[in-house]
């Protein structure tokens, strides 16, 4: 894909393959947002008005994150990357005691932490299900699903395997008990398809850090299906609401108005929103990142890193190593863990070794799986991979 012109920084590095960790901001986001900060300084028309900085600037990136769902904009809602979204949705459901909660034993700690807090303000049981050799089995989630089943919350795609858990026939499960289906998609949203609505998805949340290359920013998208915006119920700020008079400016003059008035909760995913004034600064930068991608269309994308994975694999299981997980067409992502069968101190060597060598992975482990994760992108090609295969081996042989 001919967009490295895009990403400066990638001039820092030989081979940069590390978007499971930080994205790269393209050159259009920047000057999205230095025409957005223009805006503001020269405080022209409208800048101080929520009605204005809605059309002009907030609902474009909400139709451009409907756009690679392919859901309706009023499903889409913004968020401070992932883990705050997550926990706003969890927060506005009110499950009863003696319920439980499912999710798997290789999330990533922010996600158990969450879960774990949650499940013990509501008293709810927490289950967990076990890896088999870093991977999942839908039969094995199954087992820990029941008719007291409140929610699962998982990961989409794992962060260290990289497994692509299969929505469609998981939210097939999840709904036969009653259950809602809740999915952080930040290492998913991006890099592959992922179409909330088809997959049979309740609730969505993707930080935009990293494949949808907003990383710093403290971006992230929501979805929200149908079903559960008529469940949500959070604590709203005025924003929440249903402007009295169609738009909110034309109401701050009326002297009749009374503050303490029952005002109408949206019913759409706005009235998941913050409340208050909404970080539109954050909302111009992803909403540029998703333009580009959604102009690379995220099918063609998905193929692309998809055959750099797929060389990566071939390459190192014809060596004689290994990688975590089955790793079969169906549920590989853009993320492979090479396990090199060294220790995890020889490992480290290499990982370092690699880095100043100008070639950016990650060196990642949990619960006793641990190996040398690679995650290219839709900025990366076939020459990166050969530089990683080639140093990787090299490295190899010399330890």
């Amino acid at each position: 894909m001919r967009v490295k012109h895009l990403f400066p920084g990638l001039e820092q590095f030989r081979a940069y393959l590390n978007t499971a960790s930080a994205g790269m901001l393209p050159l259009t986001s920047l000057k999205r947002v230095l025409d957005f900060l223009n805006y503001i300084i020269d405080f022209r028309e409208g800048s101080d008005s929520v009605d204005v900085l809605d059309v002009k600037f907030l609902n474009e990136t909400l139709e451009e994150g409907a756009k690679l769902m392919k859901v309706k904009k009023e499903n889409i809602g913004l968020t401070i990357q992932t883990t705050e979204g997550l926990r706003r949705i969890l927060m506005a459901l009110t499950p009863k005691e003696r319920m439980n909660i499912v999710s798997l034993d290789m999330e990533f700690p922010s996600l158990s932490c969450l879960l774990k807090s949650y499940s013990e303000k509501y008293k709810l049981e927490l289950r967990v299900v076990k890896n088999k050799n870093g991977w999942y089995s839908l039969e094995e989630i199954e087992k820990s699903i029941d008719d007291k089943t409140f929610a699962v919350v998982i990961s989409s795609i794992q962060w260290i395997s990289g497994q692509r858990i299969d929505l469609k026939e998981l939210s097939k499960i999840v709904h036969e008990h009653g259950a809602w289906l809740i999915v952080d998609a930040v290492q998913h949203l991006g890099s592959l398809t992922l179409f909330p609505k088809r997959e049979g998805v309740d609730a969505l949340v993707a930080g935009g850090e990293k494949w949808l290359l907003n990383p710093a920013v403290g971006s992230g998208l929501m979805y929200l299906s149908d079903e559960i915006l008529e469940e949500l119920s959070p604590i709203p700020g005025l924003l929440n609401m249903e402007a009295p008079t169609g738009e909110w400016g034309l109401w701050w003059s009326i002297p009749e108005k009374n503050p303490w008035e029952d005002f109408v909760l949206r019913k759409d995913a706005k009235k998941m929103d913050f409340g208050g004034g909404p970080p539109y600064l954050l909302a111009v930068t992803l909403g540029a990142s998703l333009e580009l991608i959604n102009r690379l269309q995220i099918e063609k994308i998905e193929n692309h890193n998809k055959k750099l994975i797929a060389r990566i694999r071939d390459e190192i299981l014809s060596a004689g190593l290994e990688v975590i997980g089955d790793h079969n067409e169906h549920e590989c992502s853009s993320i492979i863990t090479v396990k090199t069968g060294l220790s995890y101190e020889k490992e480290k060597k290499i990982y370092q070794r690699l880095l100043e060598e100008g070639i950016k992975i990650s060196h990642r482990g949990v619960l006793g799986h641990y190996g040398l994760r690679i995650s290219p992108h839709l900025y990366n090609d076939m020459d990166e991979v050969e530089i990683f295969l080639e140093h990787l081996f090299k490295n190899l042989v010399k330890l």
